[in-house]
C-alpha cells in the first residue's frame, strides 16, 4: 500500500499521477493533502485516489485519521504487512518518479509506504532549480512536522485503547492470552539525497518536539547535507537508532560538493554523532559510483543490510560487516 502525502499544487479532478504538480501548493507549503495510490503492472499505470479535505467543524474524525484507523483494521485482518517506511525522497523528483521509488521499495522490501512528496523539481536551469529546491525544502519542514505530530497522535492513542482493551480482557477467565489483540506495527523512516535536507530543516527547528520517537529506524540514506555539523542535528533524533549511509563514490553527491561542502553521505570522516550508526558501503562489491543502495545495488549482503534496517531491525548485526573503529563506520568484509 502507498499513502501519499504530499504538499505540491494538486488538481482534485484527476485520479492519475498527474493530481499532483512539480510546484508547490498554491495556497502554501504548509497545505497538505493525502491520497491512496494503487499501480496496475497491466498497463504501467497509476490510480491515486485523494481524500477529502478535512470539514472544520469535524476536528474529532477528519479524513486522515477514518485511513488510519482503517489501515489498522486491514493489519489487524492480516490483509497488510506490519511493516511501514515513511519516506521522503530527493531533488528533481516529479510526482511519479516519487511514485516509483515508493512502488520499488514496497515491492522489494515487502513494506507499505508512505511517501511526503514534496515540490523538488520546479524547472529552470539546474543550478537555479537546485537552489530551489532547497529552499522548497526548508520550507516544507512545518508540513513535515505536521505530517509526524498527526501520525503520532493517531499512533498514541491506537495504542492507549488496545492495550485497554488487552487489559479488560485479561481480566476475563474464558479469554485466551494468545488470541489477545496484538498492536504492534514496526514503522521505520528513510529520507533519500537532499530529503535529507528537508528533514534536518525540520529538526534544527524550534517546532521539533521530538516526533521522531514514533520510529524504530531512522535511515539518512546517501543524504545530501553537510558532514562538518551534522551531529549538530542527528543527535537530537530520539528513534531507537539511527543509520547513516556512505558511499564515497557517489557520483550525484559529487556534483554536489561543487556547490556544498562534504557531504554525509560521502565523507568517511567527521563521523561523530553518537546517535548515529553509520554504514561505509564504499568499493563494496556491486556499489561502484551507486546513489541508490537501497534500489540499485545487486548484492546479497547489501540487501540483507536494507531488508533489516527498513523493517525495524539491526541492520549492523547483519552478516559480514564488521566494525572499523579508526572510521567509526561498518563496512562489509569482501574477503
Amino acid at each position: 500500500m502507498i499513502i501519499v502525502v504530499s504538499n505540491r499544487n494538486v488538481a482534485p479532478d484527476r485520479t492519475d499521477e498527474t493530481i499532483f504538480s512539480d510546484q508547490p501548493n498554491e495556497r502554501s507549503l504548509d497545505e497538505l493533502r493525502v491520497a491512496i495510490a494503487s499501480y496496475n503492472s497491466g498497463t504501467r499505470d497509476w490510480r491515486v485516489e485523494l481524500l477529502p479535505e478535512a470539514n472544520p467543524t469535524d476536528q474529532i474524525n477528519p479524513p486522515s485519521r477514518v485511513l488510519f484507523y482503517q489501515v489498522m483494521e486491514d493489519i489487524d485482518a492480516g490483509k497488510l504487512t506490519r511493516d511501514w517506511v515513511f519516506f521522503i525522497h530527493g531533488f528533481n523528483q516529479s510526482f511519479r518518479g516519487s511514485l516509483e521509488f515508493s512502488r520499488q521499495l514496497e515491492e522489494k522490501y515487502r513494506v507499505n509506504v508512505i511517501v511526503f512528496s514534496w515540490p523538488s523539481n520546479q524547472g529552470g536551469f539546474i543550478a537555479d532549480e537546485y537552489r530551489d529546491a532547497r529552499q522548497a525544502a526548508k520550507a516544507s519542514s512545518m508540513a513535515l512536522d505536521r505530517t509526524l505530530e498527526k501520525l503520532g497522535r493517531y499512533m498514541h492513542e491506537r495504542g492507549v485503547a488496545m492495550l485497554q482493551r488487552r487489559y479488560e480482557l485479561q481480566r476475563s477467565p474464558t479469554v485466551d492470552p494468545n488470541t489477545l489483540p496484538d498492536c504492534r506495527i514496526s514503522l521505520n523512516f528513510m529520507a533519500h539525497s537532499l530529503g535529507n535536507y528537508l528533514f534536518e530543516c525540520f529538526i534544527r527547528t524550534p517546532i521539533f518536539g521530538g516526533e521522531t520517537k514514533i520510529f524504530d529506524n531512522v535511515i539518512l540514506h546517501q543524504a545530501d547535507v553537510d558532514i562538518s555539523n551534522h551531529a549538530e542535528w542527528v543527535n537530537k533524533i530520539n528513534s531507537k537508532r539511527v543509520y547513516a549511509t556512505i558511499n564515497e563514490r557517489d557520483s550525484v553527491l559529487k556534483a554536489s560538493n561543487f556547490v556544498n561542502t562534504a557531504r554525509l553521505g560521502n565523507t568517511a570522516e567527521k563521523l561523530n554523532a553518537r546517535r548515529s550508526i553509520y554504514m561505509d558501503f564504499t568499493d563494496t562489491r556491486g556499489i561502484g559510483n551507486s546513489h541508490n543502495i537501497f534500489l540499485d545495488v545487486r548484492n546479497s549482503t547489501v540487501t540483507d543490510f536494507c531488508q533489516s534496517v527498513i523493517t525495524g531491525g539491526r541492520g549492523e548485526l547483519v552478516d559480514r560487516f564488521k566494525y572499523d573503529a579508526h572510521t567509526n563506520t561498518y563496512r562489509v568484509d569482501d574477503r
